[in-house]
């Protein structure tokens, strides 16, 4: 767990607490005060008494990375982290070597432990992640790279503020524009999470390689939780339900190079074809989608073996066997390489383009929706307006595309899962033709 200034005070319990902190402190209580001040109590609350990181950076050039964070600046977080210290809010730990997860570049850890913090407000404050930075583009890596620092808990170091603007200008402005409009609608019907008592209305956008055409993600604290953790959450008090796009890589990849699959008609799976031809293997969907992955991570459609950190394929023969299967139920694969329609390039930007514009038009007519990857949240009773419109969005996209590169038109309806609990799901079939 890592401090960041993301959070604000959420009910009557973390504003007292906000404020008796800011008052010993002697800060005039404004809102970078308020916004560090709130973000150091939900850490600590969230660790519950264990070690948490709070990086103070080697150099000046780490510690401008918290300018990342609208709102407040590395002078800032430095004035509060010392006065805390020296207050005896912040202790001293042993440095704690396993699993650095360094999510903004910095690389030097600083472990400590909140003390003197009252239990019963600690335990009665609730507080709301909104204060994260909103667009971030990483510097270049290879996929190579990529994946060691993954392994290793890292995350490659990002541009800062000036050169992504500098560099990137309208795109990062529009960028900038689309989360920062469904943060502010955020804001009014934040998304609760019952498990960790806290809200969230703010979210990023992360893309790779030093390019505004690749990635692009929207991450917020409920991205960390798996989804039947998600289930429990609410939105304006009401239920929540979750929309999942079945196979929207392979929707993608399939739709942007005019190859249809092997398939016509209506589905509910998109994996079928290739399932159905294994059924002596075990754990055979997750195997296909696993190989499917691996060929779309890689940029190879002719990878002989699965990656050294398979979970469930480890097999080189059984690898073999179902990709070959793959390449014949899905061509549009034989056209992956190492620089396009890969998953950390192409792909994953078309992927959350298409989620930011269903966003921005659920919005529009009222519905509160959250992204997930590949899917939506959004409340109990909005389900059918987020199915609709995903499906259209993508339809649209797609034809816009093909029609732009001059590429047969091909007609792909994704199919659709719709959670509404651990045990009720719903499958929207898709088709194609």
């Amino acid at each position: 767990m890592y401090f960041k200034p993301s959070y604000l005070p959420s009910n009557g319990a973390a504003n007292i607490l906000v404020r008796s902190l800011a008052e010993e402190l002697g800060l005039l209580l404004n809102k970078k005060y308020e916004i560090i001040l709130a973000s150091f109590l939900a850490v600590a609350k969230k660790v519950d008494g264990q070690a948490f990181d709070w990086w103070t950076g080697t150099d000046n050039k780490n510690l401008k990375l918290w300018s990342l964070f609208p709102n407040v600046s590395s002078k800032s977080v430095s004035e509060v982290y010392k006065l805390l210290k020296d207050y005896g809010y912040i202790g001293a730990t042993v440095d704690v070597k396993a699993s650095v997860f360094d999510s903004y570049g910095f690389e030097k850890s600083n472990w400590i432990k909140a003390q003197r913090l009252p239990k019963y407000f600690m335990e009665e404050a609730a507080f709301i992640e909104s204060n994260l930075p909103l667009v971030l583009v990483n510097q270049p890596e290879t996929y190579e790279n990529r994946v060691v620092m993954e392994k290793q808990y890292f995350s490659a170091p990002k541009l800062g503020v000036k050169q992504l603007k500098q560099e990137f200008g309208e795109d990062y402005s529009q960028a900038y524009r689309s989360v920062k409009e469904m943060n502010a609608y955020w804001s009014l019907h934040p998304l609760y999470n019952p498990i960790a008592n806290e809200f969230y209305a703010s979210a990023r956008r992360i893309f790779h390689n030093d390019c505004m055409k690749s990635g692009g993600h929207w991450y917020g604290g409920w991205t960390n939780f798996k989804s039947n953790e998600r289930c429990s959450f609410t939105i304006d008090g009401y239920p929540v339900v979750q929309i999942d796009a079945n196979a929207m890589i392979l929707c993608l990849l399939s739709s942007l190079t005019g190859k249809p699959m092997n398939m016509i008609g209506s589905f509910k799976d998109v994996y079928q074809p290739v399932v159905s031809q294994i059924p002596n293997i075990a754990n055979s969907r997750d195997k296909v989608k696993q190989v499917i992955m691996d060929l779309v991570g890689s940029g190879d459609p002719y990878k002989e073996k699965p990656f050294s950190d398979g979970e469930i394929l480890d097999k080189v023969g059984e690898y073999i066997q179902i990709r070959d299967l793959c390449l014949q139920a899905y061509p549009a694969l034989k056209c992956l390489n190492k620089e396009r329609f890969n998953f950390i390039n192409d792909l994953s930007y078309h992927e959350a383009d298409i989620l930011t514009r269903t966003l921005l038009n659920l919005k529009q007519i009222g519905v509160v929706a959250y992204p997930e990857y590949g899917g939506l949240i959004v409340r109990l009773g909005d389900e059918f307006n987020a199915v609709e419109t995903l499906k259209k969005v993508f339809k649209d996209y797609v034809y816009s595309f093909q029609k732009l590169n001059k590429l047969p038109e091909l007609y792909l309806d994704i199919a659709l899962t719709v959670q509404f609990d651990l045990v009720n799901k719903v499958r929207v079939e898709g088709s194609s033709s």
